[in-house]
């Protein structure tokens, strides 16, 4: 450039508010106005011949170097904005004008850059634009006041629409826990350390402390420098906190952190303080919705858990019944219901749900009622008690021990009659979880809660009497029905398992002579190790209870020196309750009955009764099976004795009668064989072999003169002989045992056809079993010799004897009989 064109510049531009710069073709200065000489606090001299980016060192750089190349090459216009510092330190932004510049001859000159001041344009906008995301913010928490249905859904939304405003590494809204503390909300931003979010802070400490107790604004430019900031986040440089107020009352705190020291401007704590003010408004409104909410919840709550548990008959669906509806309205994790036992100062678990879950194992297990407990408070208090961190109360200490300990726990009063029979007790594993309204909602439920599980249990303590007594009623008839012992005491071994509810019980017998306690039934054992166990009286439980007369129990075995006798089996079985009964009746010690639990048990009075009870029947089931298998050995020997009688009698009558002597015995058997093929019961059998040993015992009343004549008998001497069997009858029909065995003796001789001695007796009128035995007879008689015939051969005898059937003999039983024979003869070939 000339410096004709410079002066032709200054007249130009001189005067004018713009800044003004010339390049030459190479891209350098060649020309600059007064006013941006002025501004930069420079002379033209030292910037003369320079390159732009000597002048302006800002990040933006390469994008006009780019512009200018363009620019030069493509000889077309451009506009570009950039900072510019003056020499009183300020910062304007200048809008820049980029044109090539060429001669008449549209040959390429150089490029003039004429820049306007736009800094205070700019702020205007950035002001205008951030009325407008007040305003937004504003009626977006007005809004949100009208469309939440909850506390939670309100300052979620007031945390998002802090996002729209403010860039900061942590910020949101901390709610007031009562009066002592602050809990950090969910919607909370920046912190994500599990840790931190479940932080509880004291109202008293810190910043956030401050500002609650206070009610004021709080600022700190350098929280490192100030004593009140409670650490959280290191990468905190600086805080400011205002108060959330409504009616002179503060119940909650915003809080913004940045990472720069001195983040925050005067336009942020106002925006934030009528931002506060607006939340105030709308959390007023969402306490009045959720108040009528929650009237109605209560309502709604007592007629559907009156409606759904007026019908319930058993504590475990009503229990189920009760945690499906309180997990409705409370944002829960586990669900508790306890139940006192007065006489231990205890109470115990009866339901346990976590996450829709039934915790089996928690349930049975007994607590002692220790004021340092909330169960314990709440039952001794009589008061529902609301704790927002467990973590954070020295008072109490956890309620049951999990994996994952609780953090918030509400627990009110079950009282009947004025006197408390449980606790109901919900617990979540986030601090501050549970509000007041909450723990109004679940007390109003208490009393019918209360009223409900007491009518339950009278109602299930009743069907569980009129099981027990049905149960005693089966094993009466057991008792009465039964000869075997192992049948009785299994069946009753069945009754205590159920009716009881344990895992396992088993009998042990007192062997009088060894004074050893010896396994004699069980039930419920996965194992048969207790089939192998002796015990002496005096030796472990059960051998104590045998010893000193009256129930022993070890509620657990492991803690217990008397479990020792039966620590192979406890570490086999898993058993840890215990309880021993002695079996006694009329006096005497039977045996022990062992009751085992894979679990502690709490049993009431009625319990113990009841096993007592089934102790008692199960000692007169022992002793009655004894008296009887001492009757039924008594009658066995009885028997056997009156069968060695009648056997004397017969052989006395052999060596009388040399004619029949042998003929008894063999008559007996093939009598009692060929009855069975018969098919005559194996009980009748008996009266059927006496009936055929004492045959011929009415010959005891012929003389010997006739009896043992070598010759034919005469007619008179034939009548006398036929007068035997009338002997038998006379003789045998005294005696009552022997009255069922009169058939054979009495009507041996009667005949089929009716000719026969002494009543003639025709057809079936003869007994069955006499039929038998004259076939049988006639064949040992003719097939053995006589003083006065030799013997026949089995041909001419079964020849004989079938000729004789339908005259002498029962057609059906000689076919019988000849079958047998040949089979008996084919057996000898």
């Amino acid at each position: 450039m000339t410096e004709r064109t410079n002066a032709h510049f200054n007249k130009i531009f001189n005067g004018l508010k713009l800044l003004v710069l010339t390049l030459d073709e190479n891209q350098k200065i060649s020309y600059a106005n007064p006013f941006f000489l002025h501004l930069i606090n420079s002379s033209f001299a030292s910037i003369q011949g320079k390159n732009w980016s000597d002048v302006f060192v800002h990040e933006q750089n390469t994008a006009i170097k780019d512009i200018l190349e363009k620019t030069s090459h493509e000889k077309h216009s451009a506009q570009y904005i950039d900072e510019l510092k003056t020499q009183d330190g300020n910062i304007l932004l200048v809008k820049w004008n980029i044109t090539a510049l060429e001669n008449e001859n549209s040959i390429y000159q150089g490029i003039l850059c004429i820049g306007e001041d736009i800094t205070q344009h700019m702020n205007n906008e950035a002001s205008l634009q951030r009325q407008l995301s007040e305003l937004a913010i504003l009626h977006g928490i007005t809004l949100s006041a009208t469309t939440s249905q909850t506390m939670d859904d309100l300052v979620a939304d007031a945390t998002r629409l802090l996002t729209s405003v403010f860039s900061l590494n942590n910020y949101g809204i901390y709610l007031a826990n009562g009066t002592n503390s602050l809990i950090m909300h969910d919607s909370y931003q920046g912190l994500t350390d599990k840790k931190n979010r479940d932080k509880i802070i004291p109202s008293t400490e810190g910043i956030l402390g401050y500002v609650f107790q206070s009610g004021e604004l709080y600022y700190s430019e350098d929280v490192q420098k100030d004593k009140k900031y409670y650490s959280f986040d290191p990468r905190t440089k600086s805080e400011l906190a205002v108060p959330i107020r409504l009616h002179q009352a503060t119940i909650g705190v915003i809080n913004a952190e940045s990472e720069e020291i001195n983040a925050f401007t005067e336009e942020d704590k106002r925006l934030l303080t009528t931002f506060a003010d607006t939340l105030s408004i709308a959390i007023e409104k969402i306490n009045l919705f959720e108040s009528t909410q929650q009237q109605a919840k209560e309502i709604s709550l007592l007629y559907e858990t009156a409606i759904a548990t007026s019908s319930v008959l058993d504590s475990e669906k009503l229990f189920s019944t009760i945690y499906e509806k309180v997990k409705k309205i409370l944002p829960l994790d586990t669900f508790v219901i306890v139940k006192t036992v007065k006489p231990n100062n205890e109470y115990v678990v009866v339901s346990a749900i976590e996450n829709n879950k039934r915790l089996i194992e928690w349930e049975g297990i007994p607590f002692q009622i220790e004021p340092d407990s909330p169960f314990g408070w709440v039952i001794q208090k009589q008061k529902p008690l609301l704790i927002q961190d467990l973590t954070a109360e020295k008072v109490f200490s956890t309620p049951i021990h999990e994996e994952q300990p609780a953090r918030s726990w509400l627990g009110i009063p079950l009282i009947v009659h004025e006197k408390a029979i449980g606790v109901m007790a919900v617990q979540s594993y986030k601090p501050g979880i549970f509000s007041k309204n909450d723990l109004h909602l679940v007390e109003s439920l208490g009393s019918q809660i209360a009223i409900t599980m007491e009518n339950t249990r009278l109602l299930e303590q009743t069907q569980r009497q009129l099981e027990r007594l049905s149960a005693l009623h089966d094993i009466d008839l057991v008792i009465n029905s039964s000869l075997d012992l192992r049948v009785t005491l299994n069946i009753l071994l069945d009754q205590v398992v159920e009716k009881l509810n344990v895992d396992a019980a088993a009998v042990l017998l007192l062997n009088q002579q060894t004074q050893l306690l010896n396994f004699a039934a069980g039930r419920g054992f996965r194992t048969r190790t207790i089939e192998s166990y002796k015990l002496r009286l005096g030796e472990g439980i059960s051998g104590q209870a045998t010893m000193e007369r009256h129930l022993v129990q070890a509620l657990d075995l492991f803690e217990s020196d008397e479990g020792m006798a039966y620590l192979p089996l406890l570490q086999e079985e898993g058993f840890l309750s215990f309880y021993s009964v002695p079996l006694i009746a009329k006096g005497q010690v039977k045996g022990v009955l062992d009751i085992f639990n894979r679990k502690l048990i709490t049993p009431d009075q009625d319990w113990i009764f009841f096993l007592e009870t089934l102790a008692g029947q199960a000692a007169i089931a022992i002793d009655n099976t004894t008296l009887l298998e001492n009757l039924q050995r008594s009658n066995i020997e009885l028997s056997l004795a009156y069968d060695t009688t009648l056997e004397g009698w017969t052989r006395a009558l052999d060596l009388r009668d040399q004619e029949t002597e042998g003929h008894t015995q063999r008559v007996v058997e093939m009598t009692v064989r060929l009855a069975q093929l018969m098919g005559i019961a194996d009980k009748d059998l008996i009266h059927i072999r006496r009936g055929a040993l004492l045959h011929d015992i009415g010959k005891m009343g012929i003389p010997d003169s006739i009896l043992l004549k070598p010759g034919p008998l005469t007619e008179e001497e034939w009548l006398i002989m036929r007068k035997h069997p009338v002997f038998a009858y006379n003789l045998l029909s005294p005696i009552a045992h022997l009255r069922q065995a009169l058939d054979i003796p009495y009507c041996h001789h009667e005949w089929w056809n009716g000719s026969g001695y002494p009543r003639q007796l025709k057809g079936e009128e003869i007994p069955l079993s006499a039929r038998i035995f004259s076939v049988v007879d006639v064949w040992d008689a003719l097939t053995s010799d006589r003083p006065y015939r030799k013997a026949w051969n089995a041909k001419k005898t079964l020849d004989y004897i079938e000729e004789q059937k339908d005259i002498q003999f029962d057609p059906q039983v000689v076919e019988l009989f000849l079958k047998l024979i040949k089979n008996e003869l084919f057996k000898k070939l």
